[in-house]
């Protein structure tokens, strides 16, 4: 081929490249979430009951998350140990017996829940909230100037079937006294939230952690309580709070399962 002949053809080698560029930029344009009306939005994948860790821990944003590691930072240093399995096992022990002592309540395990006082509910909780977040979340509230904690033997018309009928915004949870008449011990135990527990003062602890969780996001992060995307779904149950709750409380998911289904 002679050098006139390779200059002529090389205006037909760029117009080739140019147009397959434009053929391969208007494939990712078609592709990508939105088509061509201009939303170049980045669209997260949905939080799910059931997810894994790895894959909900993705749906937290970048500054929520920092945030929130930043403060298990604090309650395992003011706890002093981390949540390895071994600890948080520990931990309940420790919480359970403190519960059977005089000065903590003197808890029995399988308590009549009409026999139970105000202050033997807000000295479990504290107990629970003393070994769990080393006085944090007290801390906080006080800082704040938020309403105390407070533990409450009722019946709540928003949650009349549940365990507890959740945190209100005034940071009072109701212990629904109905479901407590049920029994739980070593032959028809509960599986709460991962933990296996053979008392109904085991499960109340647990169920008190479950709501301290909550009480942790509305006092600390009141942001990420009133609209966060990664903490409002499932009933505030997404990916911030299963995070928090595992991290903290050695809990996973957040349901309560009879074993045998016994009443």
């Amino acid at each position: 081929m002679t050098r006139s002949s390779t200059a002529a053809h090389r205006p037909l080698v760029i117009f080739g490249g140019i147009a397959a560029a434009s053929a391969f930029v208007i494939w990712l344009l078609e592709r990508r979430p939105g088509g061509h009306d201009g939303d170049y939005t980045t669209h997260r994948p949905q939080y799910k009951r059931g997810m894994r860790e790895r894959d909900y821990i993705r749906l937290i944003p970048e500054d929520e998350l920092v945030r929130l590691k930043s403060l298990l930072r604090r309650v395992y240093n003011l706890r002093g140990w981390l949540n390895d399995t071994e600890s948080i096992s520990r931990a309940w022990s420790n919480v359970l017996a403190a519960a059977q002592k005089p000065e903590g309540g003197g808890w029995n395990l399988d308590f009549d829940i009409d026999q139970v006082k105000p202050p033997q509910l807000f000295a479990l909780c504290a107990a629970v909230e003393t070994y769990f977040l080393g006085g944090l979340l007290a801390q906080q509230i006080r800082k704040s100037r938020r309403p105390a904690l407070k533990v409450l033997l009722g019946e709540d018309p928003r949650d009349p079937y549940s365990w507890l009928s959740g945190l209100h915004d005034d940071n009072t949870i109701y212990v629904n006294a109905n479901r407590w008449r049920e029994t739980i011990s070593e032959e028809n135990p509960m599986n709460f939230e991962g933990a296996l527990c053979t008392s109904k003062l085991e499960a109340l602890a647990h169920t008190l952690g479950h709501e301290l969780v909550h009480a942790v996001v509305l006092n600390c992060f009141p942001d990420i309580d009133a609209a966060s995307a990664a903490y409002l779904p499932d009933d505030k149950h997404g990916p911030i709070f299963m995070l928090l709750n595992k991290k903290l409380f050695g809990h996973v998911g957040h349901a309560s399962q009879r074993l045998f289904n016994i009443a």
